[in-house]
């Protein structure tokens, strides 16, 4: 039977955590959510007294924006350095309960939340982690309550789109796709198992949630406001593709942003 692979703890450090090497971190610098975080908060409806948990808070900019909303806010990391980050990001709540856990044993009873919330952080665990994961999320659920969940790459654009579109990507702006190479390099030493929307939705199958809409999302160039988009979005060409993400055959291809809602 072939050892699951697990990235150890230390390697989410500070330094990692404090960098571009995570989404939406020059945002953070700036006392904001980035645009595609800020697309995930509105799609978690929250309204004052919500109990949210979110599994991954990492530097948890996205918990202090939750608790600005209301929410009565739980939040769980892996690592030891997003903890010590994640209390001086929300010391203005000296209520909100962050705690080190583990997103496939989660240390609270059935039934505790309203919704339960993880973005970027399926894509690093492996398969049969991320199905023990997604259990453990619908086991926390109130009835009538959602998981909301996020992960990104897809692995469709990765693996077959890019490799043939870079060329032209290079004559566009190289720096651009340069850095996206960095940033993907990264990802090899932290994301453990990256989805596309097929799938993510076996994964979903596997954990039990037979009701899970799974979707990827029709803004591919995330309105221009990303690192990875922006500088590329000045060609006719490529908005021209990103004006055809409304379309879901492209999506299938051009989008990154998989997500799966689902309620108990």
């Amino acid at each position: 039977m072939a050892t699951r692979r697990q990235v150890p703890q230390e390697r989410y450090d500070r330094k990692y955590l404090l960098s571009d090497n995570t989404e939406g971190f020059q945002e953070f610098q700036e006392g904001r959510l980035s645009f595609i975080k800020q697309q995930q908060i509105d799609g978690l409806e929250l309204s004052p007294g919500i109990r949210l948990l979110e599994v991954g808070f990492g530097r948890g900019e996205f918990a202090y924006q939750c608790a600005l909303r209301g929410a009565a806010l739980t939040a769980i990391d892996y690592s030891e350095a997003a903890l010590e980050i994640g209390r001086e990001t929300l010391a203005d709540f000296p209520d909100a309960d962050l705690r080190v856990a583990d997103c496939r044993d989660l240390p609270f009873p059935d039934d505790s939340f309203d919704r339960v919330y993880s973005g970027d952080v399926l894509e690093h665990v492996d398969f049969e982690d991320g199905v023990q994961m997604l259990r453990e999320m619908y086991r926390v659920l109130a009835p009538d309550g959602f998981i909301f969940l996020h992960t990104a790459p897809n692995t469709v654009f990765t693996r077959l789109v890019l490799p043939l579109a870079k060329p032209l990507l290079r004559a566009i702006d190289s720096k651009a796709v340069d850095t996206l190479e960095d940033h993907m390099k990264i990802n090899e030493s932290v994301h453990v198992h990256e989805y596309n929307l097929l799938s993510l939705r076996r994964v979903a199958r596997r954990a039990g949630l037979r009701n899970a809409r799974i979707w990827i999302g029709s803004d591919v160039l995330r309105s221009s406001q990303h690192r990875h988009t922006q500088a590329l979005s000045a060609s006719r060409l490529v908005r021209l593709a990103g004006s055809l993400g409304r379309l879901a055959p492209v999506r299938f291809f051009l989008g990154n942003d998989l997500y799966l809602r689902c309620r108990k």
